[in-house]
């Protein structure tokens, strides 16, 4: 029986000193010094650069998103590898073909580098989870994709797509896949 605890024991300090879980909530504490350098509060006033990624929440998003005609967000985690993910100039080219204006939420820091390195002509934004408050899981994703729809924060429902589309900042739909060109 003392082999047991001794084992249970030597695994718990394996798990809790070399090995990194990821993916559970917003992965900021994994940043490089330099990274988190990058990372800015999100203000429409303020010229936004490609070099940075600009941290939001739903309310400040749907403000910016009130001064442009058509537009869509695209929120989305680096590295997916399923059929509805596409390049990012595959969602710059079709708002350019159709008169929207693209927007690039990250759902948390994980893989910044490689996002930052991805072909693209518009700048990336990233989920503010303190604004939400719930890292666990995270669960501040459906917060703010939630508040993104004039929905209240806490609703529970299907997943309906990672891309929202907007109409003089109102939100219209959500979509798993772009749809069909209107030109």
């Amino acid at each position: 029986m003392k082999n047991y605890y001794l084992i249970l024991l030597a695994f718990c300090f394996f798990v809790s000193s070399c090995v990194q879980m990821r993916g559970i909530g917003d992965d900021y504490k994994y940043l490089t010094p330099y990274e988190k350098t990058l990372i800015e509060p999100f203000k429409k006033e303020n010229s936004l650069k490609m070099s940075r990624v600009y941290k939001t929440n739903a309310t400040t998003l749907l403000d910016a998103l009130k001064e442009y005609p058509k537009a869509f967000v695209y929120v989305y985690t680096v590295g997916c590898t399923g059929d509805a993910c596409k390049p990012l100039t595959v969602y710059e080219e079709y708002a350019k073909k159709n008169g929207y204006k693209v927007f690039f939420v990250l759902t948390s820091y994980m893989d910044l580098d490689i996002a930052l390195l991805e072909p693209r002509n518009t700048p990336l934004f990233v989920i503010d989870s303190k604004y939400y408050g719930n890292k666990l899981f995270r669960a501040y994703v459906n917060d703010f994709k939630n508040e993104l729809k004039g929905r209240d924060r806490k609703v529970k429902g299907e997943y309906e797509g990672g891309l929202l589309f907007y109409e003089n900042g109102v939100y219209q739909k959500s979509h798993f896949y772009l749809p069909a060109t209107t030109n």
